[in-house]
Order: C-alpha cells, then structure tokens, then sequence
C-alpha cells in the first residue's frame, strides 16, 4: 500500500496558499479567451464550468448531454464512504487539503492531539489501495475484523488558508450497507456516533461532522456523469521533493470511465476514432487532471494549453475527445474552465 506521509506542514502551506489566491492581473487575456464570433465545427460540443474566482465550487459533468448533472461546495462534506457493494473504503475531502492518521490507539478518550502523528493524505490517483485511513478493517476469508481504532482527521483549510480544526474518529463497523462511526473533537466535546448507508446508485456516500454527523449526497447517479470539475489534493515537486498542493482540474468516474491525455501528434481535429481504439488509458481518476492550464508568470495570468487532446471512454465504450480553451468566464474571471469536445464514431 502506497501512502504519501508529511507530518510537517506549516513550511509549505504558505506555498500552497500562494498557489490557490487568485489572479489579479488580467492583462491579455484575449490569449485565453475563445472569440465568441468563430463558427464551431459540425458535431463538436463547447462546455463550460463553474468553479469560483475562490474555487468553492465543484461540478460533475455529462458529456452525452453537454450539461452539469451536479454542483457543490468544499464544504459539503468532511469524509466519503464507498458505496458499491462490496466496497469499504473510506477517502478524505482532498478540496480542502485534508489529511489523517492512524493512532494506533483503541482508547478514544486517551488520543487528545495530533502530535507525533504522521498525517497522510489520499492520492489523487484515486487508488483505493493508497488512502489515508487505509484498512480500517481486516478480512479473514468469510469473517470481517474492525480494528476499532483512533484517527485522527485534520478538516484542512478553507478559501482564505483558515484551519478547520480536528476530530477524532473511531470506524466501529460496517454491516448490512450501513457504516457505524464515532466521533468527537479532540478534547472529548461533541461526542456522538453515527451512521451511513449505502446507496448502490452512487459510488460514494459523503459525510459531514456538523450538527452531530450527518450522511450527504455528494454526487449524482454513477451512470449520469463522466467527469468532475473541482479542487484536489495532489503532488507536485518543489525542487527534488515532493509537496502536496491545492489544484483545480479534472478527475474522471470511477465506475467503468476513462480518460487520459492522448500522446500522439495528432491535432484535435485530426484526432479520429481509430486513434481512440489504439488509446492505452491510466489507472488513475486523474488522467486529464490539472496540467492543461499553467500560470504565466509574464503575462501575469493562466493559460491553457488547447494541443492537448485527452480523450474520454465511457460506461458503454463510446469515446469522446476534448481539449480547453479557456480557464476564464466573458467577464474574465478566473475559475471557469471551458473547453470542446466530440463523440468519435468509427
């Protein structure tokens, strides 16, 4: 199992939030922005998000009908439950640049402080084998162990780089699609258990610590969406080391789609649905990801890199290819990815 651990944070966390302020100076950005006047070629599709000049916002996207299926905040939710049926995995909220750790404790009322923890964050890989919590239980043939013991969950930042506190959080069980946990603030206040059920529609359930811990639906029906548009978590190096850092971009669905970015020298327009068979595309949900867009330190705002094609298969094998244009709205606001896209037919 691979898990990314950083126990120091303070150090870089001034980088991060450098990374994330938004961008004042707007100049040139006819760079950046489509011309509204340009004929769009027959069968291409433009889409654009929603993320916010302070990136709160997040988008799940349907390609088959050019539209946003669901939007929400950073701050919908604290954790997310797998929800299939046979899942049991338990990922942060990488928006607001959570992390954990395992105390190795099964005393709740002992674990006061995250002090000499070594807190970890989910990959942005979106490997169930590479989170944070990592195995809450242990499966011995036909019986399931519930280790019963402590984390405890940093609850990050939020859009102005103010830290959310901490929980302490016992996974007791996981029986008949319902997760059991409890939970409480470090010092012991606010101490409740609570429970999450499963909906097989979705691929994960969300859940929040306010008001005594309550189950939300973070996302649409699994089969009504191909990607989402948000904040995450990710690692990038600063130098020879690798830091996490905030990002906006692009993570696919989990279930049964997949994306990457197309390597060939093939323009967009030229990019053809044989090209699309001969895709190898990666594991990881992260496949389009961030690096479409990047900051120009001259011109003094983000600009994307429209060669790139990515290439999207769906649930039922239908490709899609697509590239950005632009990271900006028409009154030139940052946050607002658009981009074009066309369903290849063989």
């Amino acid at each position: 199992m691979i898990i990314h651990k950083y126990p120091i944070l303070n150090k870089f966390f001034a980088i991060v939030f450098i990374l994330t302020i938004n961008v004042a100076c707007m100049d040139n950005l006819q760079d950046d922005v489509r011309m509204e006047t340009l004929p769009i070629p027959e069968g291409i599709k433009v889409g654009q998000v929603e993320l916010g000049a302070s990136y709160t916002q997040n988008a799940y996207y349907n390609l088959d009908n050019n539209r946003v299926v669901k939007t929400g905040t950073i701050y919908d939710y604290d954790l997310a439950f797998e929800s299939t049926p046979e899942g049991w995995h338990i990922l942060l909220n990488s928006s607001r640049f959570m992390h954990a750790a395992n105390s190795q404790s099964k005393d709740f009322d002992e674990i006061a402080s995250a002090a000499g923890l070594d807190m970890n964050f989910d990959s942005s890989s979106g490997s169930l084998d590479s989170t944070a919590v990592g195995n809450w239980l242990r499966i011995n043939g036909n019986d399931t162990v519930f280790k019963k013991q402590v984390y405890v969950v940093d609850l990050g930042f939020d859009e102005l780089g103010n830290t959310l506190g901490y929980k302490k959080v016992i996974f007791e069980n996981l029986s008949s699609g319902i997760y059991t946990l409890r939970h409480a603030n470090l010092d012991g206040s606010e101490d409740f258990t609570s429970k999450v059920s499963k909906n097989a529609d979705v691929n994960l359930i969300g859940f929040t610590f306010d008001s005594g811990g309550t189950a939300v639906n973070i996302e649409p029906p699994a089969e009504n969406w191909q990607l989402f548009f948000g904040q995450y978590t990710t690692l990038l190096f600063a130098g020879e080391e690798p830091y996490p850092y905030l990002v906006r971009g692009v993570l696919r669905n989990r279930d049964g789609v997949q994306a990457g970015l197309y390597e060939g020298e093939k323009s967009f327009s030229d990019f053809n649905y044989e090209d699309a068979l001969a895709m190898v595309f990666p594991k990881a949900v992260d496949g389009i990801g961030h690096d479409w867009k990047y900051y120009n330190l001259e011109a003094g705002f983000y600009a994307v890199e429209s060669e790139k094609v990515y290439v999207i298969r769906n649930a039922d094998g239908e490709f899609f290819k697509m590239h950005f244009l632009s990271y900006f709205n028409n009154e030139g606001q940052t946050g607002y990815p658009q981009f074009e896209f066309k369903k290849l037919s063989n």
